[in-house]
């Protein structure tokens, strides 16, 4: 894994104790970062049982890293499912955006999927969230053509597919 390269923040694997932590950074950062969801951005997406299983089911051979400042906050995650060589999930609390923690965890992830044999890894991700696109294009990811279309509680959402050569 990749040791963390700024100073006061720690990367490590998340534990079962970090899920409503977990479950905090995303509800700031989506709170921040998608209000081109309106009204369900606003509100809590998820509620804590649901991160409680949601942390449990990135156990091994997944992976779920955070990001902890020096007080031992969680401040932002990671999540890669390495036999389908998927980034999965990348969050940072606003608070902490544009410290380097979201590029931490990202390469941190590839290092991941790279550790288990992937030679190529995936995400997805709004095709509204411009400053996602932009961390993840500086790291090397890029629009393969692929579009996923779905439903979520309601409201349309289109998500491009960004590929990268580990």
């Amino acid at each position: 894994m990749t040791e963390a390269k700024l100073p006061g923040i720690r990367l490590r694997q998340a534990a079962a104790s970090d899920a409503q932590a977990i479950g905090a950074v995303f509800d700031a950062a989506v709170r921040e970062g998608w209000r081109y969801l309106g009204q369900l951005a606003r509100e809590p997406m998820f509620s804590a049982a649901e991160w409680d299983k949601d942390v449990a089911d990135h156990a091994p051979p997944n992976v779920l890293l955070v990001a902890a400042d020096e007080g031992g906050r969680v401040i932002g995650f990671t999540a890669a499912h390495p036999q389908d060589c998927e980034m999965f999930l990348l969050f940072v609390d606003p608070a902490a955006a544009g410290r380097g923690v979201g590029r931490m965890l990202l390469a941190a992830a590839d290092d991941a999927l790279r550790a288990t044999g992937c030679r190529e890894a995936f995400l997805y991700t709004h095709e509204q969230n411009l400053r996602a696109l932009h961390v993840y294009a500086s790291a090397g990811y890029r629009p393969d053509g692929s579009i996923r279309e779905s439903d979520f509680r309601g409201t349309r959402m289109r998500e491009l597919r960004l590929v990268k050569r580990l």
